[in-house]
């Protein structure tokens, strides 16, 4: 009898084994297979995606008057933080104040600043990617940046 155990402890833990492995790309796949999710994430953004371990929506109190959304990662080569937040506040003006965790990337693993890196597709890279957080004076550029936060947000929140 205890032959027969062993053997299906060592079946479970291949059964367990292959689920991790799954697991371990689920978010980036769901990402990656949404029809417009999936062509703003650059290959820099799916090498982090593979460290996603869940997805957080928080209404406010009060759901007219937003909601949060956390990214919870395993430990990655990327950055330090475990969760990444992003804030989505109606002001009483009817304007949208986004907050976010300030990432905190691991030495060379960093957003390059002011390069332009090439693009595959219609995904946009790093540079514009990191834009977002940057104040521009262009409304129209600030306004366009504000839509996509806003349709992945949405996205996300479903």
């Amino acid at each position: 009898m205890p032959m027969l155990y062993s053997s299906q402890v060592e079946k479970l833990q291949e059964i367990q084994d292959e689920l991790e492995k799954i697991n371990e790309k689920f978010w980036l796949t769901a990402f990656l297979s949404h029809p417009v999710l999936g062509d703003l994430l650059t290959e820099e953004d799916q090498k982090i995606f593979k460290f996603l371990s869940s997805i957080e929506v928080e209404d406010s109190k009060d759901v007219k008057l937003g909601y949060s959304i956390t990214f919870n990662f395993k430990p990655n080569p990327f950055f330090e933080n475990s969760k990444l937040s992003k804030t989505y506040t109606v002001l009483e003006d009817g304007r949208t104040k986004i907050t976010a965790t300030t990432i905190k990337w691991k030495e060379g693993k960093g957003i390059p600043n002011g390069i332009v890196q090439e693009k595959k597709g219609n995904k946009r890279s790093h540079t514009e990617e990191s834009e977002v957080n940057k104040k521009d004076d262009s409304d129209d550029d600030e306004n366009k940046v504000l839509e996509i936060q806003d349709e992945v947000a949405e996205i996300i929140k479903g």
